[in-house]
């Protein structure tokens, strides 16, 4: 709103998402005022957590149908912070998981040699809801002689899950525009 201070705006109380925009100053682009030129952002660029849910059918794929967890941006590479997943077992006497498959995350699910993050033996006979969360630790190398540039973020498995389970999958991450 013209002649309104952004002080006197509402309060965003909750997660800024996809499409939710930013007002910054752009004091490289003097084309506005000599301090700058307003414009706006989306919060994709500064910070943003996204949720996936994964019913049993796509959770046992995973090998084979890898879950896209963030798209691809010409130009961009993409920096995860964190994944979290949720995992939910249903109530009754659910089959375990008895696969000793690894979940992985990472930019290639060609290798599983390569990867941000992994746990092996993802959920081996377990029957009850977990909680997981992921992080890069130390240096990793997430590719084979490439680069990250250009490329989508993947959920993927080193072979087929057999559980009766489902999740929920966070992932918090950035764009970061290759200068």
């Amino acid at each position: 709103m013209a002649g309104q201070r952004l002080t006197d705006k509402t309060a965003l109380e909750e997660q800024a998402g996809s499409g939710d925009l930013l007002m910054v100053v752009d004091v490289n682009d003097t084309t506005g005022s000599a301090q700058g030129t307003s414009k706006k952002m989306d919060f994709k660029y500064v910070i943003q957590t996204d949720k996936y849910s994964l019913n049993n059918t796509e959770v046992q794929d995973l090998d084979t149908t890898s879950k896209t967890l963030v798209g691809a941006l010409s130009g961009y590479m993409i920096t995860p912070f964190n994944v979290t997943v949720l995992v939910d077992w249903p109530g009754g006497l659910p089959t375990p998981e008895s696969s000793a498959a690894n979940l992985f995350f990472g930019y290639d699910t060609s290798v599983t040699s390569r990867y941000w993050a992994y746990e092996s033996k993802f959920q081996l006979m377990n029957t009850d809801n977990n909680t997981f969360m992921f992080a890069p630790s130390g240096s990793t190398v997430v590719t084979d002689n490439d680069s990250i540039i250009n490329k989508p973020f993947y959920m993927y498995s080193s072979a087929a899950f057999n559980g009766d389970w489902s999740c929920d999958v966070y992932v918090t991450y950035a764009y970061t525009k290759i200068l």
